[in-house]
């Protein structure tokens, strides 16, 4: 059964002077999915949100949040959505409740909802005790923690997120990143903006690969992941030719066979080394002769230097 698209972009261009932001783009989110929107700064990632957003219209192609358009159908586009994008221009001297109702109005929840919505959705994110607080008072970790309640604010199926760790310490990044990691396990459709791929490959299914305006690819991530995130993968190596359908037989449904030549084949999965260990030993005693096996790491930085290069390149 094909999944409902959610999200979508169709042949979508911005131009601002000069500068052209972003060109014919297309790209669609299904239900529960969570997708890295990739790219080095100044790519048109952010002009992408803002479209998706309603801040700004494109200038050719359809946007689509829940089947609407989100700046004809401004209401109930964002009623479904939330939002993080760059730093919002809020006042220091707001509170984390003043910002989280002021989101509940604009989204057009009844008034006397507006309390008991914001904190659900601060209770999600883990900013609860930091309502009470004016935001210029809170660390960076904190203060991203109450912008991601924001984008929570009545209980949005998918979640739009510009950069939600950039500029956070390392502990704080991984508080983060846990709480999206907790977020996609309920079912929300994620498109996560980034141009730091440790994210990605954390939280993501898929990724999108763009520079200067233009989609260069759109593929998974391969790899399942343990309990941190990271993907996990073995790279083999055979004395002999390997059928690929024969090596999915020997191993458990959950292992991802991804062939990268005829003697050479990696294998992506979510597991210790205990599980390692047992599927090098199916391999051995289903009658592949090793001549290597090397535990690697996600290609997602491979694939982003091969499509995307370096970010100061000229």
């Amino acid at each position: 059964m094909m999944r409902e698209a959610v999200l979508s972009l169709q042949d979508v261009s911005k131009r601002y002077g000069t500068v052209q932001a972003l060109d014919s783009v297309s790209f669609h989110l299904d239900a529960r999915e969570s997708v890295g929107y990739l790219g080095p700064n100044g790519a048109g990632k952010t002009t992408t949100l803002k479209l998706l957003a309603g801040v700004t219209r494109p200038d050719s192609g359809t946007i689509r949040l829940g089947g609407f358009d989100p700046v004809r159908q401004r209401q109930p586009a964002l009623s479904r959505t939330g939002f993080l994008i760059e730093m919002p221009g809020t006042l220091p001297y707001l509170t984390g409740e003043d910002l989280l109702r002021y989101v509940a109005e604009l989204k057009g929840i009844p008034r006397p909802e507006w309390s008991a919505a914001g904190r659900k959705a601060a209770d999600a994110a883990g900013a609860t005790e930091n309502l009470s607080r004016r935001l210029g008072t809170l660390s960076t970790g904190q203060l991203r923690r109450v912008l991601i309640s924001s984008a929570l604010v009545g209980d949005p199926e998918v979640l739009v997120l510009d950069e939600p760790t950039l500029g956070l310490d390392p502990a704080a990044r991984r508080d983060i990143r846990a709480l999206l990691r907790a977020l996609r396990k309920e079912g929300r459709t994620l498109l996560l903006s980034t141009h730091l791929l440790e994210d990605a490959e954390a939280v993501c299914d898929r990724v999108i690969f763009l520079r200067e305006g233009k989609i260069l690819g759109d593929e998974p991530i391969s790899g399942a992941r343990g309990e941190n995130g990271a993907p996990t993968a073995i790279r083999v190596r055979t004395l002999d030719p390997s059928i690929p359908e024969a090596l999915q037989k020997l191993l458990p449904d959950s292992v991802r066979v991804h062939v990268e030549g005829d003697r050479e084949f990696s294998l992506s999965f979510s597991g210790d080394e205990a599980f390692q260990s047992e599927l090098i030993g199916r391999l051995v005693r289903g009658g592949i002769r090793l001549s290597s096996v090397t535990e690697s790491r996600s290609s997602l930085e491979d694939r982003y230097l091969r499509l995307v290069g370096r970010e100061d390149r000229t």
